[in-house]
């Protein structure tokens, strides 16, 4: 009888360990290390309700595995130290994988990766870039958006 109380303990700890670990993880939903010196989001309705909070413009970058140009996109053009200076001033990026999130990517007409696109907290479209841009490149089309 003991046997069967221990063993019951242990599975409830454990139900209840990883409830933590999941809500500890879904609280932080920035990653600082997916593109090293970006702060970098996968939850888009929480950069929503940040943008509107911080009065920051959201940074859509529609992604998707496979795809050589999105990452040559955050590999050279998004860890570039001019271009995250510029994006961390005034900007919160997040990443929208359109193969786990076709409807994300459709409410914003997007059928083809990379794109990035500026919403402002309120939703309302800012800007778009399609495509992969060297970081002299995007930075130009940052300052298109001002």
């Amino acid at each position: 009888m003991e046997l069967k109380n221990l063993a019951l303990i242990s599975i409830i700890s454990l139900f209840l360990i990883s409830g933590f670990i999941v809500s500890v993880s879904a609280e932080n939903s920035y990653d600082d290390k997916y593109i090293d010196g970006l702060n970098v989001s996968f939850d888009l309705d929480q950069s929503l309700k940040d943008a509107k909070l911080e009065n920051k413009t959201i940074m859509i970058i529609f992604d998707q595995s496979s795809c050589v140009y999105c990452d040559m996109l955050k590999e050279n053009t998004l860890t570039d130290s001019k271009v995250q200076e510029a994006i961390n001033e005034k900007y919160i990026p997040a990443i929208v994988d359109i193969n786990k999130n076709p409807m994300i990517a459709s409410n914003y007409n997007v059928y083809g990766t990379p794109t990035v696109v500026f919403v402002s907290g309120d939703e309302e479209f800012v800007y778009q870039i399609d495509g992969y841009l060297d970081p002299e490149e995007f930075l130009d089309e940052l300052k298109q958006i001002e």
